[in-house]
């Protein structure tokens, strides 16, 4: 089945439009398997490791699905933990709007960080300018704002690609892809149609997974493993010197303990 790809998307990724379109859907697909996964693993009554997996999976697992795409390469943005990915001259940045579905052409960006200004000024500019951003940082006009780690390095011609989708613990329900402004209050200006992206039924993943502890081979050298079941060590006996004994010094049975002059903290300096 063909898909169509819209021409913004074309504009942007060049040959790679199609295959980061059909990527994408497959990254979000096995960043849900991967949270769903580890919220079953840990049996617990809250959703706090689905939560915190997904949030983790919904860029590293789009990493991995679109790294090896020709002009594909990661961007780290300062001071934030993952690494963004860049094909041709469109930067990815994919985020939950919703946990239910939801109209995603009212959707707002969910958080107000100095990521969000850095990443917007690959966006266009909203339909009502305002003389600073509504950040909660008065004063601050977006003039002021430079993109600073990787993005500092992105061609000015790049464009912010936004992929808003919606899950929860239960399932994947919808993802988008396109080109907004950030209006007021965080919500977006889309200035292309939001354009559904196909989700795969299945996942997929490069990653081994261990269901299983092997049994490990055994050798003659490693049958006998327990404390009291090993070869004796062979020990060296020496007779005490006359004067030592006239003079009562106590035997010596082990050496004096020796300090330690390292410590954890050392690690960090």
């Amino acid at each position: 089945m063909s898909v169509a790809v819209p021409p913004w998307a074309t504009e942007v990724f060049g040959e790679q439009a199609l295959p980061a379109r059909v990527r994408l859907g497959q990254a979000l697909r096995n960043m849900q398997a991967n949270a769903q996964a580890a919220q079953e693993q840990t049996a617990s009554r809250t959703n706090h490791t689905y939560g915190s997996s997904r949030w983790q999976g919904q860029f590293e697992r789009v990493q991995e699905e679109l790294r090896d795409l020709p002009g594909a390469r990661p961007v780290k943005p300062y001071n934030f933990p993952f690494e963004l990915m860049l094909i041709n001259k469109g930067l990815l940045y994919p985020f939950l709007h919703a946990r239910t579905k939801a109209d995603v052409r009212t959707a707002r960006i969910p958080n107000e960080s100095q990521l969000i200004k850095e990443l917007f000024i690959f966006a266009p500019e909203p339909t009502h300018v305002q003389g600073s951003f509504d950040f909660g940082d008065e004063g601050v006009s977006s003039e002021t704002v430079s993109p600073r780690g990787g993005l500092a390095a992105v061609p000015p011609d790049t464009r912010l690609i936004l992929v808003p989708f919606a899950c929860n613990a239960s399932e994947l329900l919808e993802a988008h892809w396109g080109i907004a402004a950030l209006g007021e209050e965080r919500r977006l200006e889309w200035k292309t149609v939001p354009e559904p992206l196909t989700l795969p039924e299945s996942v997929k993943t490069s990653r081994p997974t261990i269901t299983s502890v092997p049994q490990q081979p055994t050798s003659p050298a490693a049958e006998h493993t327990s404390f009291d079941q090993g070869t004796a060590p062979r020990l060296t006996l020496s007779s005490r010197a006359n004067v030592d004994r006239q003079r009562d010094v106590p035997p010596l049975t082990e050496a004096e303990p020796v300090e330690d002059q390292t410590s954890e903290d050392d690690a960090t300096h």
